[in-house]
């Protein structure tokens, strides 16, 4: 009888974490380690895409929105990981990666790409300002040759990779 109740309740509870993921499926997934709100900067960066803005004394019209990719999500992390443990603030890693060597290591393989950092903000909203307020991070930002991205926050040590892939 206690092996009967053992197996049911088993069955029960597996069924239970089986419809918790299944909700979550159709939701782009983020690493663990990652402390970027997923959502929520995507959301705001297509906002921005999707009224077009002013970067500096250039405007950029509406382009298409971006897709989350895991692999730039990847490669973003782990510099803004790099940064926060060797403490320095640079597109060029301290081992003299580049942001393309970085992303190539994710086997991302692109047609075009591009990177954005920060440090010192404490959240997705502060952080696409502070981009937004420097012309060369905003028209990456507006690029139409991107088709994806993925940030990664240590600290507040922030990366967004920006990718359009092979086909």
């Amino acid at each position: 009888m206690n092996r009967l109740f053992f197996a049911v309740s088993l069955l029960i509870l597996s069924n239970s974490f089986t419809a918790c993921s299944k909700s979550e499926e159709d939701l782009p997934s983020t690493i663990d380690e990652n402390k970027v709100e997923l959502q929520e900067i995507l959301k705001l960066v297509n906002e921005i895409r999707a009224s077009g803005t002013s970067c500096g004394s250039t405007y950029y019209p509406s382009v298409d929105p971006l897709l989350w990719n895991e692999k730039l999500e990847r490669a973003a992390l782990k510099h803004s990981q790099d940064m926060f443990d060797q403490n320095y603030f640079s597109h060029t890693s301290l081992n003299g990666n580049s942001f393309s060597d970085r992303i190539e290591q994710e086997d991302y393989l692109y047609l075009s790409i591009g990177e954005n950092i920060a440090n010192g903000y404490s959240s997705e909203e502060s952080v696409i300002n502070g981009w937004l307020n420097s012309q060369g991070h905003c028209a990456n930002i507006m690029n139409p040759k991107y088709t994806e991205m993925g940030v990664g926050r240590v600290g507040n040590y922030w990366t967004q990779d920006f990718g359009k892939p092979k086909k």
